[in-house]
């Protein structure tokens, strides 16, 4: 080996020896550096651990705690008819039901399916876990019947005369009156509600209302028998001024059942339709001779 190279060795073993230990800032750097990393480490296991935590507690509050348990929980309002086990099982609630999977809006929609109310307002309050329902109840006007696709159905109306089938109408009161609907079809609903309301100003008690398939309204009067309005929504209103007159200025022998009947299809001309006369029995006996 020539001395040139192992000058060279010589110098390189000289500076590894020299390079000893680290100056004090590299080291204290080098130290910081590693409890930066540590701490990193330790504060991402502890927000997990939080995160986990949090989750946990959450997913028993939810299931356990923000809960439906039982009907103790439900406050009904607007209804002396209505409890709660009545509102329950027309709502298809069960128990126990956690109560942020409750749909208010799909909870109202069943109600005025099933009950006999016009109004419906649910809401929810987390504390303490319940359900408040708010009703409106139809009240039952009138007994009714209509023609389905099994034959006559019975029900009731209300003043606005929307059908109440009778498993929905027994829920509630009897009819507030003793007027009967025969006939009922949906698109003559505002006819019947207004004939409703207004009934007070025909004189007399009104009996009957009856609804042909076709659309024409008639009214059975204790008075003046049946009275014939027709299809024309728009007369409606003189019609019954006529008949407040007519019930006050028709002779007694031409009223109820001495008529087949009498048409305000054009409430300016009345038209009476009389029963025809029986023939005397003597005259009967003559023609046998």
């Amino acid at each position: 080996m020539s001395p040139d190279a192992s000058s060279k060795k010589g110098l390189k073993l000289g500076k590894r020896k020299s390079q000893g230990p680290l100056p004090p800032g590299v080291e204290r750097r080098r130290r910081l550096r590693q409890e930066r990393r540590q701490e990193r480490l330790i504060q991402l296991w502890r927000l997990v651990f939080f995160l986990l935590t949090a989750t946990g507690l959450s997913w028993l509050l939810l299931t356990l705690g923000w809960s439906l348990h039982s009907e103790a929980q439900i406050q009904i309002s607007g209804s002396e008819r209505m409890d709660e086990k009545v509102v329950v099982k027309a709502a298809g609630l069960s128990f126990p039901q956690s109560l942020l999977s409750l749909e208010p809006g799909q909870i109202e929609a069943q109600l005025m399916r099933e009950l006999p109310v016009q109004e419906v307002s649910v809401q929810r309050h987390l504390f303490p876990p319940g359900l408040d329902i708010q009703l409106v109840e139809r009240r039952p006007i009138a007994a009714a019947t209509r023609r389905g696709p099994k034959g006559i159905e019975r029900g009731m109306v209300d003043r606005e005369a929307q059908w109440m089938p009778m498993d929905m109408a027994s829920r509630g009161e009897k009819p507030a009156s003793a007027v009967k609907v025969d006939g009922w079809i949906s698109n003559r609903r505002e006819v019947i509600a207004q004939i409703l309301q207004q009934r007070d100003l025909l004189g007399q008690p009104l009996k009957t209302i009856v609804v042909e398939p076709a659309g024409g309204v008639s009214l059975r009067i204790q008075t003046l028998g049946l009275v014939y309005l027709g299809a024309n929504e728009a007369l409606l209103d003189q019609q019954f001024k006529t008949i407040a007159q007519l019930n006050q200025s028709l002779p007694p022998n031409l009223r109820g059942a001495s008529n087949e009947g009498l048409d305000l299809s054009d409430p300016s001309q009345p038209e009476l339709k009389l029963r025809p006369a029986p023939k005397p029995k003597n005259a009967k006996k003559a023609s046998d001779r």
